[in-house]
């Protein structure tokens, strides 16, 4: 298989998670039986690093109708609140990816003039129903001459967790260059496969995301549209990702020491050889999960989720995980509730639910944000974390 991004022949697969349906699909009883799977099989690129899938589903059916709320999650909100404060002082930004307008609410909160671009119906209309700008559609080439004819050009782009999922980011690239301001910044925030391979968190890799980038394979692709990668900082989100800031070539910005420093341990750590390690410890972490749920089982115990992210779905189809293991999955998501996990079908319950069900084990799914759940929940069960399995009080 040819690399997506640079063109390169020689791509290697180094893992393969076997059929798995759309991980941000929840069904309904009823359309349990209407479920499609795709091969999850994951490539690396031995020329630019970059790693991607050999299935492609079209981003229209991923994303028209979508069931992810970014507000829901207090740890979320707290780093786009930060952000907001390192962007107070721009003239205007767009945001595309945008949401339920996680960013535009604490930009609008600073006096910052912003829009948002998010091609989710339900979810681009609960950011206008609160006032927060949000033009419903996806970011190409007409949609950026648009926003430039209507806003004029920002100074700040910002796309979070949104590159991961292009079908085609050289032509992305091409519709922020356009659209950016010539000495605006365009910061991306990609959940950074460096950190999936070191915490071999094998879950992060499901059919809504294509790429799962490195720095040396952005700068392949920015340096190809004569851009350059001026900064990058580690963040938490996602389980661990980068924000990278990117300018046009020609405005006399170096590389930050971050930068370099960065590609220079990627030359040593990203390896066809260290990806191959990887597939072995992947079956021996989801091997583990299901053993433990297993003897939880059998001892009686009653278990429960606590988040229904996408990542479940990886887990739970990979491992065989269903209801008789997990009887439920909290979600403080409304438009998870009341449906299913894609797959496997484990039932998806607000949180009150926990009050008359009470499990004896909550497996933290949202993991990440373990604290803000072990506060919601009152600290009082028994926790377990599910990669690798780790129970904690």
């Amino acid at each position: 298989m040819n690399c997506h991004l640079c063109g390169h022949e020689h791509t290697v697969e180094f893992l393969n998670l076997g059929k798995q349906p759309l991980a941000n699909k929840y069904p309904t009883e009823e359309q349990f039986n209407g479920e499609e799977f795709f091969p999850l099989e994951v490539y690396f690129c031995l020329r630019c690093k970059n790693v991607q899938l050999g299935t492609i589903v079209s981003r229209e059916r991923m994303f028209e109708d979508y069931y992810y709320l970014s507000s829901v999650n207090a740890g979320l909100v707290r780093h786009f609140e930060n952000l907001a404060k390192k962007l107070a002082k721009s003239k205007f930004v767009v945001d595309i990816g945008s949401n339920d307008g996680i960013l535009l609410r604490p930009l609008k909160a600073a006096g910052v003039r912003a829009i948002g671009v998010e091609p989710s119906v339900n979810v681009s209309k609960i950011a206008n129903d609160e006032g927060l700008e949000t033009l419903c559609s996806f970011f190409d080439a007409s949609l950026a001459a648009e926003v430039e004819r209507k806003f004029g050009k920002p100074d700040i782009i910002v796309a979070s967790s949104v590159f991961t999922h292009l079908e085609n980011p050289s032509k992305f690239v091409d519709a922020v260059k356009a659209l950016l301001s010539k000495d605006g910044r365009f910061i991306i925030e990609v959940e950074y496969i460096g950190n999936i391979l070191r915490t071999v968190q094998f879950e992060r890799f499901y059919l809504d995301r294509i790429f799962y980038y490195s720095l040396t394979s952005l700068s392949f692709l920015f340096d190809a549209h004569d851009m350059t990668i001026v900064d990058v900082e580690h963040i938490e989100p996602h389980g661990g990702s980068l924000q990278v800031t990117v300018q046009r070539k020609g405005l006399g910005v170096s590389p930050s020491d971050n930068v370099t420093a960065l590609l220079e341990q990627e030359y040593e750590s990203l390896t066809a050889t260290k990806l191959m390690e990887f597939r072995g410890q992947v079956d021996a972490q989801i091997a583990a999960l299901r053993d433990t749920l297993s003897k939880y089982k059998e001892s009686k115990l009653r278990v429960a989720g606590y988040g229904a992210p996408a990542r479940v779905s990886t887990i739970c189809n990979y491992g065989d995980i269903g209801p008789s293991l997990i009887a439920f999955t909290v979600d403080d998501s409304p438009l998870k509730q009341n449906k299913f996990t894609p797959g496997t079908h484990i039932p998806i319950v607000p949180k009150a639910h926990l009050d008359s069900h009470r499990p004896d084990i909550i497996v933290v799914f949202a993991y990440e944000y373990f604290d803000d759940i072990r506060k919601k929940t009152d600290g009082s069960y028994r926790y377990l974390l599910p990669i690798p399995p780790k129970e904690v009080t």
